[in-house]
């Protein structure tokens, strides 16, 4: 009752456009990327209050340690933490993105500096390559379903109507941490 989980991951880059001729195969497309951050355990339902959806486009910022704490340090700041003594972030072992020095060092600071007296304990979990399922897994596997279903893909905004149906979505670099 005193821990909470958070979970994240990236979702696989997302292409723009998304058409169905193969030539765009071979051309220069548009990345969409897409990282999220489920609340709970594995077991919990997932809704719209308790998992979030970081978006940018590699146009806008690149895919690394700094998107990726800078958006964990969102969420943890945005947390009602009463009560909580024991937070517990899980995360795939990608050393560009979870993995590193950015991400421990932005702990350390949130804790030093806005997390409240009553964390007591931060663990940072890595589980085994290959043999893991996480909770944005989850989501990431109802979005491709549903994104198979359409042969036209254009604007950012066709992912984030999507996205809508099962997160919060935040647009990287537009929020005020």
């Amino acid at each position: 009752p005193n821990e909470l989980i958070l979970s994240y991951d990236c979702q696989k880059n997302l292409v723009l456009p998304k058409i169905p001729d193969q030539a765009t195969y071979y051309s220069r497309q548009l990345y969409m990327y897409n990282f999220t951050i489920c609340l709970g355990t594995s077991h919990d339902h997932q809704t719209k209050d308790n998992t979030f959806r970081y978006v940018w486009l590699e146009s806008c910022r690149p895919k690394g340690s700094n998107e990726i704490a800078s958006a964990v340090y969102n969420r943890l700041k945005k947390l009602d933490l009463s009560g909580i003594t024991k937070l517990k972030l899980v995360a795939d072992s990608c050393g560009g993105q979870n993995k590193n020095s950015t991400i421990i060092g932005m702990i350390s600071y949130w804790l030093r500096n806005e997390s409240p007296q009553t964390i007591e304990e931060v663990e940072l979990v890595f589980p085994v390559v290959g043999h893991s399922f996480i909770p944005p897994d989850r989501i990431f596997g109802r979005i491709e379903k549903e994104t198979k279903k359409l042969d036209t893909i254009i604007k950012p905004e066709d992912y984030c109507n999507i996205f809508n149906n099962y997160s919060t979505i935040i647009k990287l670099g537009t929020v005020r941490v």
